[in-house]
């Protein structure tokens, strides 16, 4: 199993990034008496003359975000806003208690009442999770009791994790009924979560002072389940994600065979490779690559290839430039880029014709990365891969469903813009000496490509997902890297 370095995290783990009203309402709902309006500022700001605003997480949060935020229990929070206005308003966090299940049942926290003035003020609400039933953050809220209010700077985040459970690998595979091991350090107890809506187990906490662990893997359905292990210490928490691919892959992945000489791989990607430590595509290959090898995941969600740039570039105020800072402590041998889900999106504003990087841009751009990194590390080898097709229908049913509300919003996976992004950067890789894999033909060939990605938006991908693209990695590293004979 391959070593993973991880990218120090943020101090503010924030789960709201759209909180300033840039793109309108897009992320909140109203209901109620009154309306919510988006002024500009600086700072943009919403007024709200009554009733509620709603600002509702991502409904698979679970499925494709950090998973020190996904798992509320023993977290302590902060929920901080700026207000001015006239009257009383009250503000809410809600979290789920479905434990991976499409139940509706929720818990709620409020705010007290708080008094407004003609000035912006800062309000911060603190707590801790008690409940272990609480799965995912859901939503935050701001109701108007009398009067109005003008609302800017939300965020709620989790403080800076206290760093003492650890776990000696962040991913398993393995078939029902197969015997695991795995070590945890520091863990008072281990919360394991099955699966989803699939399964009939209820989430189980072990005590864990002994710190080894050997089980038979149960029979689920869904998608595995998750060991968090949290500590004595609010915010102190790990997971490890527990997958059961098809008999047939896990065979075919488990009988890869690779030089032990040591490598190090790099791997540079938007949401796709960012989201869900332990179950994305970089730590299920991990885990079946040798002892000697390593590997650093430096995916950022929402990322494009602009971003990559300036970030590689060092340019000042770049969005979250400070997760490089330590990437080429250890140089690469090889590094993977994988963009594509967010150049390709196509803006409402230009009516789905133009993506965010078109084809000129998408060049330059690739010229300037790949100067960056062979500054940085010039004998690695440079591995582009496709951008996926998604499975468009699903994105399709999302877009009929925001024209419906008049929300302004992109579409992905247009698949003329996809087959261009990929066309461009085929032909790079071919002009400077960079290799090509074709992940987005790994999809469409597949037996059934719609169950690579979720339903809930098409992008981003399943398990299932996952553990192809792992798949389709491991092949390509023995093909360059086989064992001796």
């Amino acid at each position: 199993m391959a070593r993973r370095f991880s990218i120090p995290p943020l101090a503010e783990n924030n789960l709201i990034r759209n909180s300033c009203f840039g793109q309108g309402l897009s992320f909140f709902r109203h209901s109620g008496k009154g309306n919510a309006e988006v002024l500009t500022g600086p700072p943009n700001f919403c007024r709200l003359t009554g009733g509620i605003l709603r600002h509702g997480f991502d409904v698979d949060n679970q499925i494709h975000a950090d998973p020190d935020s996904v798992f509320p229990w023993h977290g302590s929070f902060v929920f901080k806003f700026r207000a001015r206005g006239n009257g009383r308003l009250r503000a809410g966090l809600r979290w789920r208690l479905s434990c991976f299940r499409n139940e509706t049942e929720f818990q709620v926290v409020t705010t007290p009442e708080y008094e407004l003035a003609d000035e912006f003020q800062e309000f911060r609400f603190e707590g801790t999770v008690e409940d272990h039933r609480a799965s995912i953050n859901d939503s935050v809220c701001f109701e108007i009791l009398e009067g109005y209010a003008d609302i800017t700077g939300i965020s709620l985040y989790y403080p800076e994790p206290i760093h003492e459970v650890v776990f000696d690998r962040p991913h398993i595979a393995a078939l029902t009924g197969e015997e695991i091991r795995f070590r945890c350090q520091g863990a008072k107890q281990l919360l394991c979560c099955y699966g989803h809506a699939e399964n009939e187990l209820d989430p189980e906490i072990i005590d864990a002072p002994r710190g080894e662990f050997t089980m038979k893997l149960p029979g689920i359905g869904g998608e595995g389940f998750r060991f968090v292990g949290i500590g004595s210490s609010p915010n102190s928490r790990k997971s490890l994600f527990v997958s059961t691919p098809p008999a047939a892959l896990l065979k075919q992945m488990r009988r890869h065979r690779f030089s032990s000489r040591p490598r190090h791989l790099l791997f540079f990607g938007d949401s796709l490779t960012a989201y869900d430590a332990g179950r994305n595509y970089t730590d299920i290959a991990g885990s079946f690559l040798p002892d000697s090898w390593s590997y650093t995941n430096a995916g950022i969600g929402g990322d494009d290839l602009t971003r990559l740039c300036k970030r590689l570039q060092g340019r000042p105020r770049t969005y979250r430039l400070e997760d490089f800072e330590t990437i080429w402590e250890k140089i690469p041998d090889e590094i993977f880029i994988f963009y594509g889900a967010n150049d390709t999106k196509a803006p409402w504003r230009t009516d789905y014709k133009v993506p965010i990087t078109p084809p000129e841009l998408e060049r330059e751009l690739l010229q300037e990365i790949l100067e960056s990194l062979r500054e940085h590390a010039p004998r690695a080898e440079v591995t582009f891969i496709a951008s996926p097709p998604g499975f468009f229908p699903y994105q399709e049913e999302r877009n009929r469903r925001l024209r419906e509300i008049g929300v302004q919003h992109s579409l992905f996976n247009m698949p003329e813009h996809v087959l261009a992004y990929n066309r461009v950067m085929r032909k790079f890789a071919a002009c400077n000496g960079c290799t090509y894999l074709d992940f987005h033909r790994e999809c469409a060939h597949h037996p059934d490509p719609k169950s690579l990605f979720i339903p809930d938006d098409g992008v981003h991908m399943t398990l299932k997902g996952h553990l192809t693209l792992a798949a389709f990695l491991l092949r390509y590293l023995e093909g360059r890297f086989p064992a001796r004979k």
